[in-house]
């Protein structure tokens, strides 16, 4: 029996090809909990699967006092920059990225969340993806602002936009900072650039 790329496995509903799953699939694996270590699913609550939780347990019962700090200082950064924000129960790792799915929500798109597409043999994982009739949105949103990560920036806005020239169903626009604070003005902008085009954002 053929399997159709087109037909999600879980639950037979129609999907793009370059989905693993449907939406209404790929949000609900997203909020299982998974095991930070071997993404296997364990309990509501936790964030380790017990083999790793007793491997954390020993690794911290036999830290010397400065590898307790450094140990500290690792958590600290986690705590700030990773996944402290969530939005329909789904962790995300920015207040940016937050107010992007608010203005996505408010605006009734569909924003999937660093959703996998598979597209020439290649994986992409953007941080948003919108879909409109046969057109895939993809957005990235660049938080940061200093030469190594503005390297890295660079590099995929130019992937990006080879996938795009390839693909004529699919177009790219990014945000930083500076656009968060005027989403309805700036974002809209940018969006008006693809088939998602509007008189007036919210």
């Amino acid at each position: 029996m053929t399997n159709n790329l087109n037909t999600c496995p879980k639950c037979g509903a129609e999907k793009k090809s370059w989905y693993k799953l449907c939406f209404n699939c790929n949000e609900k694996e997203k909020q299982i909990p998974r095991c930070e270590v071997c993404g296997i699913e364990v309990q509501e609550g936790h964030t380790l699967c017990l083999p790793h939780y007793k491997e954390k347990q020993a690794e911290k019962s036999n830290l010397k006092k400065i590898d307790y700090v450094k140990d500290k200082k690792q958590e600290e950064f986690r705590e700030k920059f990773e996944g402290k924000f969530y939005f329909n129960g789904q962790k995300v790792k920015s207040k940016s990225e937050l107010l992007l799915l608010y203005f996505f929500e408010a605006n009734d798109l569909l924003a999937q969340y660093e959703t996998c597409l598979y597209l020439n043999d290649k994986e992409y994982r953007p941080d948003f993806v919108l879909e409109k009739g046969e057109n895939t949105i993809i957005i990235e949103h660049f938080g940061k602002d200093d030469e190594n990560y503005n390297k890295k920036r660079d590099a995929k806005i130019k992937e990006y936009l080879k996938l795009t020239k390839d693909n004529p169903n699919f177009f790219f626009i990014w945000t930083d900072e500076n656009d968060i604070y005027n989403l309805k003005e700036r974002l809209g902008r940018k969006l008006n650039e693809t088939p998602l085009k509007r008189v007036r954002w919210k």
